[in-house]
């Protein structure tokens, strides 16, 4: 079955949302989601994007046990590496489980692969959970590298009230 990928519009908002949330449930962190939809919208379609996303829409002959009229998506934003230059930060890749097996994820892959290679980018990067062997094979399969295991690298993040706090006290420690 063909699966036709294209650039999200602003339209597709509440079904990216509504993968956003399924992924979520396959990932077992519903409770990490704080993004409502209209927040999207306005990052991903207002005057400046935050992000770009790909969406797979599902043959019409078959319906979705989800709802959404997508079989799985890609969001995806710029990045810049101070050794590479121009990046791109892959933030999700899914696909729901009824389209699971059928090279949809590789195909979204490589459509982020093109989008990159006409942004100038040199690489991309992203973020697996350590159980999710399918993903991770896939990955490996495509050609990725794990910076967990070659160079050792430990991804890291700043939560909202980390960022507060670490201003809060740069404020106090400075004077401009």
């Amino acid at each position: 079955m063909d699966y036709h990928i294209r650039s999200a519009e602003p339209r597709d908002s509440p079904h990216i949302m509504a993968m956003i949330r399924e992924l979520a449930e396959y990932e077992k962190i519903t409770h990490f989601i704080k993004l409502t939809e209209e927040v999207l919208h306005r990052d991903g379609f207002g005057d400046n994007p935050w992000f770009r996303c790909l969406v797979a829409e599902r043959p019409e002959n078959e319906p979705s046990e989800t709802g959404p009229p997508f079989a799985g998506y890609a969001l995806f934003a710029n990045s810049y590496s101070s050794w590479t230059g121009r990046t791109l930060h892959l933030e999700d890749i899914y696909v729901s489980p009824q389209f699971r097996g059928r090279g949809l994820g590789k195909k979204l892959m490589k459509k982020v692969a093109q989008e990159g290679l006409k942004s100038g980018c040199s690489q991309i990067h992203l973020s697996v959970l350590k159980w999710n062997n399918p993903a991770i094979h896939l990955y490996k399969s495509l050609g990725a590298e794990s910076l967990t295991e070659d160079p050792g690298y430990q991804v890291m993040s700043f939560n909202l009230e980390a960022l507060k706090n670490m201003a809060k006290e740069e404020q106090l420690s400075c004077t401009l």
